[in-house]
């Protein structure tokens, strides 16, 4: 899991979604983005969506470059699980995974896909 911030942003959009699962599992926690305590929100295509990153630099990065004044923080693997997802499933958010560049860069996931996903992956 040891990158460097220029490996991780080079990655494609599928190797960075990947790497931000694995560091999910790994790590216990993601990194969204918060402004006047709300979780950013963004529109791809359509969708409503928040911006997640494998780290705090990543995501203060992206935040920097496209969501000023919002500010990085951790979510742990329950917060997501037991608070986040029931609150934005109702509301169809999706999930962005590790954005960079252009918000079209990124895999968009569905909770339940990323449910699905976490559920299996702890069933190992």
């Amino acid at each position: 899991m040891t990158q460097t911030f220029s490996d991780l942003i080079a990655m494609d959009a599928e190797q960075r979604a990947e790497y931000t699962f694995t560091a999910l599992l790994s790590q216990g926690q993601l990194w969204g983005l918060t402004q006047k305590a709300v979780w950013a929100m963004l529109s791809a295509e359509g969708d409503a969506c928040t911006p997640l990153f494998p780290d705090q630099q990543t995501a203060q990065h992206w935040s920097d470059v496209h969501f000023p004044g919002a500010k990085a923080r951790a979510i742990s693997l329950d917060e997501l699980q037991n608070t986040l997802f029931s609150q934005w499933q109702p509301d169809e958010v999706m999930l962005m995974l590790f954005p960079v560049v252009r918000e079209e860069d990124a895999i968009v996931v569905k909770i339940d896909e990323m449910q699905q996903a976490i559920a299996e992956e702890q069933a190992r």
